[in-house]
């Protein structure tokens, strides 16, 4: 009886030591950083002379946004980059282009959103069980407390339209070329750090015609996105860490 009695509590040991373990490891593999990835939602239209006219100049969309604002020269050179990728030809001067591009960005106010789960309570063992299912296991006790929590959700947004540049210059009324839409959501309201990842998810549309929204993803390793990113001349440099004292 005692040598029974000693070898069922062994094996109560080993299981909760087992467990436990298996429980630490899911718990670091949770843990372990993520690739960033951004999804993006695409629309683009084009008329039959979007691919005729190639040589652009690319001015603020927001009439209250200065063309030497930082922010806006370094949005700017994203754009640029991705547009030369797709055989459009930069100009300096507005008399030798055939399309004036207007750009235009910004994130939206915080949309506040609550999720619920389960929090498991703690069990003799000293472990939380992983599986949301109850299961019995002799001596162990089980429960769960649910907690709510609250974050804020923000609307990324890219426009990026082309209008005919004579008609332009004259002063006449406008003749739109081609336009393309980028929208995204997260929690994040960096836009300078989400922006080059909605110029990569727009750039294989640019002067086309999706017919519809698509949804693309981009993550950090996109080589793409690496491209336009490295090949952005106006972009900020990071500042170098401060030396220790």
């Amino acid at each position: 009886m005692i040598e029974t009695a000693t070898r069922v509590s062994m094996n109560k040991i080993i299981s909760g030591i087992a467990l436990g373990l298996l429980f630490i490891m899911l718990s670091a593999c949770s843990s372990a950083p993520q690739r960033l990835q951004i999804s993006s939602e695409v629309d683009a239209l084009a008329t039959n002379e979007a691919q005729s006219k190639r040589r652009f100049v690319i001015l603020p969309g927001n009439k209250d946004i200065n063309p030497q604002d930082l922010q806006f020269m370094e949005f700017k050179g994203y754009v640029e980059k991705s547009l030369l990728n797709r055989g459009f030809i930069k100009v300096e001067q507005m008399q030798d282009g055939d399309a004036v591009l207007f750009l235009n960005y910004g994130t939206g106010e915080p949309q506040l959103r609550q999720y619920s789960y389960d929090v498991p309570v703690m069990n003799n063992f000293g472990y939380y069980p992983y599986y949301r299912p109850y299961r019995y296991y002799p001596s162990m006790t089980y429960g769960y407390t649910q907690h709510t929590e609250t974050y804020a959700v923000y609307k990324r947004y890219l426009t990026l339209e082309a209008y005919d540049m004579a008609a332009y210059l004259q002063q006449k009324t406008p003749i739109q070329l081609w336009k393309v839409s980028v929208q995204s959501q997260g929690q994040s309201n960096d836009l300078r750090l989400i922006f080059p990842y909605m110029v990569t998810a727009m750039q294989p549309y640019l002067g086309t015609n999706t017919g519809h929204m698509l949804t693309v993803k981009v993550d950090e390793t996109n080589l793409l996105l690496k491209d336009i990113s490295t090949g952005n001349p106006n972009r900020l440099p990071a500042p170098s860490p401060m030396p220790l004292p």
